[in-house]
């Protein structure tokens, strides 16, 4: 993730798969049961549904059907909430400039009756001593804060004297911008949000307030996991990887490395394996196929319930794929440019037949920020 000075809302998401999909061979085994952990090029390659592993039922989201949340931009700024009303919104470096100097902060505000609404401020690693956030000049709040960010509660008085401003900066006790951001925008995502939260006319409202409560929190969809297994995977030869994911995907003049299939124990049954393409990825996305691999041998196209990539012309390749094993979750990053200032971010747990959705950030406009906002949300639960 890029840093440059104060122009970047610095917070690490353990969506984000940084790296480009790592092209590491399987483990090797010198057992003898090494030939049965692997999927040779003439072994039987049907494209199926995986069978579920014995006891596994393909479970359905528990609280509510699956809608993503989209994205609005109101002037210099963007706001988007997930399917439990808890929503961002991220300040935007204006069309016309660079990122220089720019002071991307953020607005959270969880779904809950009671939730604060917080002002996230890029301080750097290395603050001024008192820094100042001003308001076209006047001081608005002293900050400190441990890392890279400070946090403010912003109440109604706070949310107004932001609203009804032009410019906010960050500057040094004796009054020196540190670095600026455009107010142009933040009023109309600021109501945005207490409508989105239906917390217009209530006493919560950040900018029409009323009488009225705001409702309970929504729940989360619950997915369904099957226990997690320690025994070896199970992988795919070279020449079937090479077989599964076809020549134009494997073959080309300017292939970026061999294929070296990558597997990971997904349940007691089943591996998916990632094959990652030498061919047709650009300067920042390194495209994947997904298989899941049954200990019996038979491999089959991983199924989602969701599109993954950025783009419904990916047709299902995974981009910037990664395997998080504490997690035991695949991660997807597509960028939409190379300092990932745009795009989207999955993560997919498995059920035991499909990899479910489990969430998903997005940027829609390359202006700067990299705090992707959370458009959707679910848990898990190891059954």
């Amino acid at each position: 993730m890029p840093r440059a000075g104060y122009v970047f809302a610095m917070r690490v998401y353990p969506l984000i798969a940084l790296a480009a999909l790592s092209c590491s061979p399987a483990a090797k085994s010198d057992g003898p049961d090494a030939a049965a952990n692997t999927v040779a090029a003439s072994s039987p390659l049907p494209v199926a549904s995986p069978t579920a592993s014995p006891g596994i039922v393909p479970v359905t989201d528990t609280a509510v059907a699956r809608h993503l949340g989209e994205l609005t931009t109101f002037g210099d700024w963007t706001i988007g909430c997930d399917n439990a009303r808890a929503c961002q919104a991220n300040a935007l470096v204006p069309e016309t400039d660079d990122r220089d100097g720019y002071l991307l902060l953020l607005i959270e505000r969880g779904g809950a009756p009671d939730a604060p609404a917080r002002l996230i401020v890029p301080i750097g690693k290395t603050p001024p001593t008192h820094a100042m956030l001003t308001v076209d000049g006047k001081p608005f709040a002293p900050l400190s804060g441990t890392g890279d960010t400070a946090t403010l509660t912003l109440d109604r008085a706070r949310a107004a004297a932001l609203a009804n401003g032009k410019t906010v900066a960050l500057t040094t006790p004796t009054g020196t911008p540190i670095a600026t951001v455009s107010l142009a925008g933040l009023a109309a995502s600021l109501l945005y949000m207490d409508a989105q939260q239906q917390r217009v006319g209530t006493t919560s409202a950040l900018r029409k307030p009323g009488a009225g409560t705001a409702p309970a929190e929504l729940a989360l969809p619950v997915i369904s996991m099957p226990p997690p297994s320690t025994a070896k995977p199970a992988t795919l030869s070279v020449a079937a990887a090479t077989k599964l994911i076809g020549p134009d995907n494997a073959f080309c003049d300017y292939a970026i490395g061999p294929i070296e299939p990558e597997a990971h124990r997904i349940d007691a049954t089943h591996s998916l394996v990632l094959v990652a393409h030498p061919c047709g990825n650009g300067a920042y996305n390194l495209f994947s196929s997904a298989f899941v691999v049954e200990d019996s041998g038979n491999a089959t196209p991983a199924r989602f319930d969701a599109p993954p990539g950025i783009a419904e012309e990916d047709k299902g390749d995974i981009i910037n794929a990664d395997w998080d094993a504490k997690a035991h979750r695949l991660t997807t990053y597509g960028k939409g440019r190379g300092i990932g200032d745009c795009g989207t971010i999955q993560a997919f747990a498995w059920d035991g037949t499909r990899f479910r959705l489990v969430e998903q950030s997005a940027m829609g406009e390359c202006r700067g920020s990299i705090d992707y906002i959370p458009v959707w949300r679910a848990r898990t639960a190891t059954r």
